[in-house]
């Protein structure tokens, strides 16, 4: 886990409140996200866990609160991909370096390279989306994010549909991200396994605030009631006995 005592966060949430009409989906969010850090989110569904990956990307803004974000590049990498179907792995990894920056094709042409190499595809590069596994498409998919060097990856359920060993392998992906290249990492999932695999500290939301929040030794030890529902997959009231 990265030493954050002497760090300043690179997104901070305070007092973040946020409704959809008479839905009340963030009511007072505050927290730190530190550089460097793989930091899950869990909750229930309709917690507000996707809402704030919406919120840290721009794509919504909150009712109140102040949201401040020290990093200029994002990546999403989108929980069934996102690719599109006509165009190769080349052609996807290639249309938002053209779409959203100034580089020349050959510039692009070396990223896409760099980024393929990185999540270990680059036999792909002139594939299709059909001709590629569950897995593989979401390795293309944060190989687009990549691409575009990011300071914050942003994952929304990555593990959802994988096998457990393709779950793992992009599991040790984030790791690596985290560990070779600096990038910070949020991640919302339900995944128990990908929570305690991969995290530095865990955010467990429930009816838009923060109920608990630790590293994840505090999350696989902690027996009071949240850690332990998620942790043990039990209703909250048999971890209250």
């Amino acid at each position: 886990m990265p030493d954050i005592e002497q760090q300043n966060p690179i997104i901070s949430f305070k007092n973040v409140t946020l409704s959809f009409g008479n839905k009340q989906v963030l009511d007072g969010l505050t927290f730190d996200i530190y550089p460097k850090e793989i930091v899950t989110i869990a909750g229930p569904s309709g917690s507000g866990k996707s809402t704030i990956l919406k919120i840290i990307s721009g794509l919504l803004k909150p009712d109140s609160g102040e949201v401040t974000i020290n990093a200029e590049r994002f990546g999403m990498a989108f929980q069934y991909g996102a690719l599109f179907n006509s165009m190769t792995v080349k052609e996807n990894l290639s249309l938002p370096l053209e779409e959203t920056t100034d580089l020349s094709h050959k510039e692009i042409k070396k990223r896409v390279q760099e980024s393929l190499k990185i999540v270990e595809l680059e036999h792909t590069i002139d594939m299709y989306p059909s001709e590629l596994s569950g897995g593989m498409q979401k390795r293309i998919s944060i190989a687009r994010a990549l691409a575009l060097h990011p300071e914050i990856l942003l994952y929304d359920e990555p593990s959802t549909g994988l096998d457990p060993p393709t779950a793992a392998r992009l599991e040790e992906d984030m790791l690596k991200f985290r560990d070779k290249i600096g990038l910070t990492s949020i991640v919302v999932t339900h995944d128990v396994e990908t929570i305690m695999h991969v995290s530095d500290r865990v955010l467990i939301l429930d009816n838009g605030h923060i109920v608990w929040q630790g590293t994840n030794e505090e999350f696989r030890k902690d027996e009071s009631s949240y850690p332990c529902s998620f942790r043990e997959r039990k209703d909250i009231k048999e971890c209250n006995k």
